[in-house]
């Protein structure tokens, strides 16, 4: 009696037999997975799978983390930029604020906000006996 009733069983879930668990990725978005972690070598996984998320694919955090066994390592771990060629790249973008106060010969206080754009500076007037361009 029990065997029959094991073959009755065995012959009724015979039908999803195959790979259980999540579908692999595939190919393009592993390596627009990999793309965006060499591009961005301070991002986490948490980002790499946000900015994916944005552009419309569903990846989880835990499969970006997988990517190690390719050979990535951590964000805080991946080689970045050294700080001088950081500033050098983001210079156009930078913007250098200052506040300060000056007091006048009347004893009235002044406010200064100054705004600098690092990018802006070509090097021209750098010097008291240079003129500038123009």
């Amino acid at each position: 009696m029990l065997r029959w009733h094991r073959r009755l069983v065995a012959k009724r879930w015979t039908c999803c037999a195959g790979r259980v668990g999540r579908p692999p990725i595939g190919g393009e978005i592993r390596e627009l997975v990999l793309r965006l972690a060499r591009e961005n070598p301070r991002w986490g996984y948490q980002r790499i799978a946000g900015e994916l998320h944005g552009l419309g694919f569903a990846v989880s955090a835990t499969t970006v983390r997988k990517l190690r066994e390719v050979g990535l390592s951590p964000a805080g771990e991946r080689a970045g930029l050294p700080w001088r060629e950081f500033l050098r790249t983001q210079a156009r973008s930078m913007i250098g604020v200052d506040f300060f106060t000056v007091e006048t010969l009347r004893l009235q206080r002044l406010y200064v906000l100054v705004f600098i754009e690092p990018g802006g500076l070509d090097g021209a007037g750098s010097s008291p006996t240079q003129t500038a361009p123009g």
